[in-house]
């Protein structure tokens, strides 16, 4: 009986060390994964607010600094033109491509709500009282970059 208990004992043990031993390495695999995405230099939107026309969104550039920011401002720009964020896309079956872009930008998605934007991109369509999307029309836009 004795031996029993203790043979017991021990592969309740030795299964609950296991699980435990499982569940750290999934845990720490996946946060990789995040971590991984985090400092890839990869820009991702991870909000919109479109109305009217104008769209507002929050980017965050995955890095820890933005070397050239005009590159920088092209490549978010050929993203919403393309719909090609990580985790956003863009709506365009009812009201259309937007006509404007308000972007924020952000270093890591953790400094959103805790510090200012690192830069502002606009790109805007010229005041001629003409009607321009983002998609069609890109060489009638300008670009504006503004540094926080």
């Amino acid at each position: 009986m004795i031996k029993s208990n203790r043979l017991k004992t021990a592969v309740l043990t030795a299964a609950a060390t296991g699980a435990v031993c499982v569940s750290v390495f999934l845990f720490l695999t996946e946060r990789y994964g995040y971590r991984k995405y985090d400092n890839s230099g990869i820009p991702d939107a991870v909000s919109s607010v479109c109305e009217g026309g104008e769209c507002r969104l929050t980017v965050v550039a995955n890095s820890g600094e933005i070397d050239d920011e005009g590159e920088f401002a092209e490549e978010v720009i050929d993203m919403c033109r393309e719909n090609e964020f990580r985790s956003l896309r863009f709506s365009t079956d009812l009201e259309g491509w937007p006509s404007s872009l308000d972007i924020r930008v952000y270093l890591h998605k953790e400094d959103i709500g805790s510090s200012a934007p690192v830069m502002r991109i606009l790109f805007e369509p010229p005041d001629d009282g003409e009607e321009y999307d983002i998609k069609d029309d890109r060489e009638k836009y300008r670009l504006t970059i503004q540094r926080k």
